[in-house]
């Protein structure tokens, strides 16, 4: 992969105020609103219907739906739940051309698992992750993390960032998460006018090395944004699941974070493809374990002092009966 050379391994502070965090420190100050080419998302073309996925990770479960509130998704323009699927070449940003400052993928993610096995497995996933059925009814996605603290459970966004979604499930499905670790308590206080404290709260999982340390994050590929159209009323509020990315719009790979506070100067610069439905309560106590601070890291972002292991994520889906 020549593109490595040509960007290098460094992980310059550029990049590193990039990371979730310092990007709201970026973009939390100035307060510039979303582009309107990020406003209109990413293109999407009409994909095969097919039978929902099979197999032992992919099986359709018995319906299983969380709060409805917490799930009424959005359908797409006319209802059209076809349009909301692209190949994987064009919802991603290949290692030809890396972003700025990322680094290799490693050959072996911390937990033992042979990063170019995942990669294939993610490919040959990629097309069968549907969100309708043949029939023309909604698949519903939903993904339950196990943690050393108790279950996150988290309802999908299809109808947000299809891609985002796609890459998820596929991830989970291969077992990539399986073993890795939430791996920055995020926590910062800053004076956004005298005498008014703005609080950002999150925490973030997923690096293959289990460090979340600036350039390291993807097993070979980044996706491109998917940020939502004007009036589709998406906001960062507790229990948002969002994709970490760097400076580079289309720099998200496999991190993902979740927020415990309100913070809508996240809006229109991450994308968002979920909301914790059940296990905030969990999420809140990973925050508030012990950390420590590393001299390279930008203020605000600390490491677990003790591992905060990550022992499966598991995807269920559910049909929802009345089509759309």
């Amino acid at each position: 992969m020549t593109g490595w050379a040509k960007h290098g391994k460094g992980a310059g502070r550029r990049w590193i105020v990039a990371a979730l965090l310092g990007a709201w420190m970026l973009t939390g100050c100035s307060k510039q609103p979303a582009s309107s080419e990020q406003a209109g998302g990413a293109g999407q073309e009409t994909l095969d219907q097919s039978a929902a996925p099979t197999g032992e990770r992919g099986a359709v479960s018995a319906p299983r739906m969380p709060d409805a509130e917490a799930t009424s998704l959005a359908p797409p323009a006319a209802g059209n739940w076809q349009a909301m699927h692209e190949p994987f070449a064009k919802a991603t940003r290949g290692g030809e051309d890396p972003p700025a400052n990322s680094n290799p993928p490693p050959d072996v993610t911390i937990s033992g698992k042979p990063v170019y096995k995942i990669y294939k497995e993610v490919l040959a996933l990629w097309d069968t992750i549907r969100f309708v059925t043949p029939d023309g009814k909604p698949i519903r996605y939903s993904a339950v993390i196990e943690t050393d603290f108790g279950a996150i459970e988290i309802t999908l966004r299809p109808d947000l960032a299809p891609n985002h979604v796609r890459n998820f499930v596929a991830l989970a499905r291969a077992g990539y998460y399986d073993g890795l670790f939430f791996d920055r308590i995020c926590h910062d206080e800053t004076e956004v006018e005298p005498g008014k404290v703005q609080v950002f709260d999150s925490i973030e999982a997923g690096c293959p090395l289990g460090n979340g340390d600036p350039g390291n994050g993807s097993i070979g590929y980044w996706l491109k944004p998917e940020f939502p159209v004007a009036n589709a009323k998406v906001t960062h509020e507790p229990g948002t699941v969002g994709a970490c990315r760097g400076m580079e719009e289309d720099s998200a790979a496999c991190r993902f974070y979740i927020t415990l506070c309100d913070a809508p100067f996240l809006d229109g610069n991450f994308t968002v493809f979920g909301k914790v439905t059940q296990g905030l309560e969990v999420a809140r106590t990973i925050a508030k374990q012990p950390t420590r601070e590393h001299e390279e890291d930008v203020a605000g972002s600390f490491r677990p002092d003790k591992p905060i292991q990550i022992k499966k994520v598991t995807i269920q889906t559910s049909v929802e009966e009345t089509g759309r």
